[in-house]
């Protein structure tokens, strides 16, 4: 049977990202794979996880960092001067210069949601109140606290989301970790799936069909 595996964000960790798939007994041609978004940045691969992402043609939402990594990689690409902030994002950069070429129309073309019948994936979420038709560019990719606060702490815009709607998979989030809120009937209707990979937790993947979270721990 074919199987919808969704996957965290990876943030460069492609040896996780192999060993969650190997987990998963991921199979070729036959289950489809989705990402949260936040795919390269930060972590140790970024070409690793590039690779894998062609290899098994998985699909992927946009997130606030990929976003940052289209707009550096085209300034890179055009030679000019980048202010990095970090050894970090320079290493990720120029490990992803020589792609350049195929990354950067793939980023451009990166959906800030993807409508399932059974589920919408965004990278951050969506706006609770105006709902996802109203949910805005940056809510998409960076949304985490309703009502809007400066900073990380808060209550989440899940809180706030009506469960009668469509089941909401998302990521981002990676100091609230692991999210599934069900209704009384047991079907879930949020799943956040950002468990901190890069940061030293987990790759964490939803199987739809089997309504299952499996998860590898960082190495």
């Amino acid at each position: 049977m074919r199987r919808t595996i969704i996957i965290g964000d990876i943030h460069g960790c492609a040896r996780e990202f192999r060993q969650l798939l190997l987990k998963l007994e991921y199979k070729k041609g036959s289950d489809l794979i989705y990402l949260t978004g936040d795919a390269f940045t930060k972590g140790p691969d970024p070409v690793g996880v590039w690779r894998l992402i062609c290899d098994t043609n998985a699909t992927m939402v946009l997130g606030n960092h990929d976003e940052k990594l289209l707009h550096s990689l085209r300034l890179w690409a055009a030679g000019s001067n980048l202010p990095l902030k970090s050894p970090g994002q320079q290493q990720t950069l120029e490990a992803l210069h020589p792609l350049a070429g195929s990354m950067i129309p793939w980023l451009e073309a990166l959906p800030l949601r993807i409508d399932k019948s059974n589920f919408v994936l965004v990278h951050a979420g969506i706006n609770p109140e105006k709902g996802i038709s109203g949910t805005s560019r940056e809510e998409f990719i960076a949304i985490r606290t309703w009502p809007p606060v400066v900073g990380i702490n808060g209550p989440r815009w899940h809180d706030a989301y009506d469960s009668a709607g469509k089941l909401i998979v998302f990521g981002h989030d990676a100091p609230r970790g692991l999210v599934i809120k069900r209704r009384n009937d047991g079907s879930p209707y949020i799943i956040g799936l950002d468990t901190g990979c890069v940061y030293g937790g987990q790759l964490s993947a939803y199987v739809e069909e089997e309504d299952r979270v499996e998860y590898v721990d960082r190495q």
